[in-house]
């Protein structure tokens, strides 16, 4: 009778125990649980990630099993870099990715770097993603980071890593944040020194497409001139092609304060894109460095990019349509400084180039052994070293507009007064399709771009709105004018 009064005695007091921790749970913050570290070989990678699935699922710290094949049984971070890595095809998959953030490393150094094709990574979904449902998804609510900051202080500095690394594959991502990629002048080398993205292969087998991304707060402290620069996107040869992507306050020593397009064979795709508070502490390309390459850009704007040495700098081969870029209020160099050889093809149609300061060009074709071509329609201030076309329109003073809420300069026409010209679509579409560079690596590389952003694309404006197709407004912004 003792016993059972005694064991009685304590159910209820473990009872009361369970009833008293429960009560007092809501008083204590959960502990993120600590991410799992990387599959050693590829044994490791047969046993825990299935092979040969058209879709895999991504959360920050895995579920279940961890085999990727459906939200509860998610891989975690490190199954998403061995996925990412590894030697499984992911020819025909597509990899989906729950809100959270995705570290690209356990140590500081290099970030992942992939040597296969991919069909397509897609960020933003619910973390309350059941089965394989892919319906719940909203990149701005629920955002997906892939970050280089590995010591977990929310800023890209020693001790954290670059993020991606793309060797060889033709590889597509969309709706994902880049965030807080670092690399250091100890872990560049000459084929390998972004911090962010890096793209390095053959023109022909390596291509990285980003579509409604951002890239931001990533930084590149190297300074060997060769490898410095680009903390976004370091391009040092293949193709790199953006749609509709934000680069936001990304930092690096010199040459490119968000881009750098660094070899004769490195090609990039601009398409309404936001280029905004980038910066460099040395000289060129305060938003892009062209040290060579070829650049395609539309409907994009460039501005409040801080150093000197030209918003738009370099002697590649660039096609700027419909684009807006401001040079800073302290750079000499103004927005765009040009040094395209002979053969290059550099040639600019209905943009708006403004230099803040008012001693400075809005295009300075930067020697007479150079050349570019205006086609027309430009509103600008000033110009050195070229003559523009008659259908170009100088407005010396300064101008006035704002960045809107869809990262567009909005800016009134009627200020300006006569305009020489206005743009049709059908002859931008024709001036983009010339574009064809002697040393470009892809044939017709003008056509190619018209393929890749559809002619609508040039009928457009950088938030989508539809321009007069007979009478278009330079720049990347347009109030819809009447004939």
């Amino acid at each position: 009778m003792k016993n059972s009064l005694f064991i009685i005695s304590k159910l209820c007091m473990l009872a009361f125990i369970i009833l008293l921790a429960q009560g007092c749970q809501e008083d204590y913050d959960m502990i993120d649980p600590p991410m799992m570290t990387d599959y050693d070989d590829d044994l490791d990678e047969e046993v825990i990630m299935q092979k040969g699935l058209e879709s895999y699922f991504v959360t920050q710290f895995g579920e279940g099993g961890m085999d990727g094949s459906s939200w509860e049984q998610a891989l975690d971070a490190a199954g998403f870099r061995k996925l990412l890595s590894g030697s499984v095809d992911l020819s025909k998959s597509t990899i989906y990715m729950s809100q959270g953030k995705y570290v690209m490393s356990e140590e500081s150094g290099l970030g992942v770097i992939i040597r296969k094709n991919v069909k397509a990574i897609k960020g933003g979904y619910s973390q309350f993603s059941e089965g394989t449902d892919v319906s719940e998804r909203d990149i701005d609510t629920y955002v997906t980071v892939i970050s280089g900051d590995v010591n977990g202080n929310k800023q890209a500095d020693t001790g954290d890593c670059g993020l991606l690394l793309v060797k060889k594959g033709i590889i597509g991502i969309e709706g994902v944040t880049f965030q807080y990629g670092y690399v250091s002048e100890a872990d560049a080398s000459a084929t390998e020194c972004g911090s962010g993205i890096y793209v390095s292969g053959s023109a022909g087998d390596t291509s990285l497409e980003l579509t409604d991304c951002v890239i931001r707060d990533c930084k590149s402290t190297v300074t060997t001139s060769a490898k410095q620069g680009g903390p976004a996107v370091f391009a040092l040869s293949g193709q790199v092609r953006l749609n509709n992507v934000r680069l936001l306050d990304n930092t690096a020593v010199g040459r490119g304060g968000a881009v750098r397009c660094s070899g004769k064979t490195a090609v990039v795709f601009m398409n309404g894109c936001l280029l905004k508070g980038n910066s460099h502490s040395g000289s060129w390309g305060n938003g892009i460095q062209m040290s060579e390459g070829h650049i395609c850009m539309n409907n994009t704007t460039l501005i409040d990019n801080m150093g000197t040495g030209a918003a738009l700098n370099g002697g590649g081969s660039m096609l700027l349509i419909n684009s807006t870029i401001i040079g800073n209020a302290s750079d000499s160099h103004g927005a765009v400084r040009c040094e395209t050889g002979a053969g290059g093809d550099t040639k600019f149609i209905n943009n708006l180039l403004i230099a803040e300061n008012p001693a400075a060009p809005s295009f300075n074709l930067n020697g007479s052994s150079y050349e570019a071509f205006s086609k027309g329609y430009n509103v600008y201030q000033r110009v050195t070293g070229i003559t523009m076309s008659t259908l170009d329109t100088a407005y010396p003073n300064a101008l006035t507009g704002a960045l809107n809420e869809d990262g567009v300069y909005e800016w009134n026409l009627s200020q300006i007064g006569a305009i020489k010209g206005y743009a049709t679509k059908q002859a931008i579409i024709e001036v983009a399709k010339s574009f064809n560079p002697v040393a470009s690596p892809i044939v017709n590389l003008g056509e190619v771009f018209v393929e890749w952003t559809g002619e609508d694309a040039f009928g457009i404006d950088q938030r989508g709105v539809a321009r007069n197709a007979n009478k278009m407004q330079a720049g990347a912004y347009d109030a819809v004018l009447t004939n």
